[in-house]
């Protein structure tokens, strides 16, 4: 289950909607500016979730 409460405390510009979040720790990545709230998923550069990543796709 995604934990995004911190999210608001990520966008750093006004405009910054968009979030990306790490897909195994569900921490944010980054924001985006976009025209509304959007979350897009990928990897953080955390050894474990480059690692669990990898067993994942064996």
């Amino acid at each position: 289950m995604s934990n995004t409460n911190h999210v608001t405390l990520a966008a750093i510009h006004r405009y910054d909607l968009g979030v990306i979040i790490c897909k195994s720790c569900n921490e944010v990545i980054a924001t985006l500016p976009t025209d509304g709230y959007k979350k897009f998923y990928g990897l953080c550069n955390s050894t474990l979730c480059i690692d669990k990543n990898k067993e994942a796709n064996k």
